[in-house]
């Protein structure tokens, strides 16, 4: 398995592949300010001078330093897996995946584990690493979702405390299920039934996951997580106070997890499209206008998810310049 991802990150660094990333993310922020366009142009624009550039300036820097918690969590897993990556460089790995974010369940992320390679960290690890993340940002979520539930005063908050709570205890005990010394006849059995699956690979993954998802580290990576999302959501509450939509900073952050779980259960590619749908379709609920709904929903993805891919395609062309300075 080594060998193949240390054959996809000479592809991954190749000229060829950097340009196709960064026409990708190009793309896409064209194709978001398409859609002003398409949702009412004079209203749209009149949304968005309420906004002002140095305030879509702002969130997008205040947006991304969530990336520096989910930084710190990521090689903090690693090292627990006893794996130990100069940081700067590994800042740049881990940035670099922000520009395949645009992927169902952000898969594309994974080839990160494709940069780590030279520097001693196993496939099984990264990938490991990869599966915290997404784990502990869906418990983080639900942290997220039943502090503005409380806050927002509704009557069901406890479901959302209850999901957190559900979802960890389940999850913990996966997890020694997996680390259990008899867990090994359990995994011989369906190696023989399913030979033609790499069984073996499945099977260290998820043991190294095991040993790094703990409940007491665990519950500290779902605050990180939080915390990483509780940025995003008040920023977009900052857009919807600026417009003065008379939405409340609870209910702005409940619509903005919402929306990003129903985005990512959707298992559409960063839920592009689905996630917008959700933010208007709340917002007008209270009471926003459409076309001031569109361009809140435009302006939170474009300060988050495509200003992410931008610093990840940024810092791809970092790397792959490094890499050939070294060649």
């Amino acid at each position: 398995m080594s060998k193949l991802f240390t054959r996809l990150q000479g592809a991954l660094l190749e000229r060829r592949t950097i340009r196709a990333i960064v026409w990708f993310v190009t793309f896409g922020v064209l194709l978001y300010l398409g859609a002003v366009f398409w949702s009412g142009w004079h209203a749209t624009v009149a949304a968005f001078a309420g906004l002002g550039l140095q305030t879509l300036v702002i969130s997008a820097v205040v947006s991304s330093s969530s990336y520096l918690w989910r930084f710190a969590r990521w090689e903090y897993s690693l090292q627990c897996l006893e794996n130990v990556v100069p940081r700067f460089t590994h800042l740049a790995v881990y940035m670099s995946g922000l520009a395949l974010t645009a992927t169902p369940g952000k898969s594309g992320e994974t080839f990160r584990s494709a940069l780590l390679v030279p520097h001693g960290v196993k496939v099984t690890h990264s990938l490991a690493a990869f599966l915290v993340d997404r784990g502990s940002d869906v418990l983080g979520m639900a942290l997220l979702g039943t502090l503005a539930a409380m806050m927002a005063g509704q009557h069901l908050a406890w479901v959302w405390l209850l999901a957190f709570i559900a979802l960890l205890l389940a999850s913990c005990l996966f997890a020694w299920i997996l680390s259990h010394p008899k867990a090994h006849i359990g995994w011989n059995r369906l190696g023989h039934s399913l030979a033609w699956l790499p069984v073996k690979g499945g099977q260290a993954t998820l043991e190294a996951w095991a040993k790094v998802w703990k409940i007491p580290r665990v519950s500290a990576f779902a605050v990180v997580a939080m915390l990483a999302y509780g940025t995003q959501a008040l920023v977009f509450a900052w857009f919807c106070q600026m417009l003065e939509t008379g939405v409340s900073t609870a209910d702005c952050v409940l619509i903005f997890v919402q929306a990003t779980l129903f985005g990512a259960a959707s298992m559409i590619p960063a839920g592009l499209g689905i996630m917008e749908a959700a933010l208007v379709f709340q917002l007008v609920q209270h009471g926003v206008s459409d076309a001031t709904a569109m361009s809140l929903a435009i302006a939170i993805r474009l300060v988050t998810l495509w200003f992410g891919m931008s610093l990840g395609a940024l810092s791809l062309l970092l790397l792959s310049g490094r890499n050939l300075g070294a060649k």
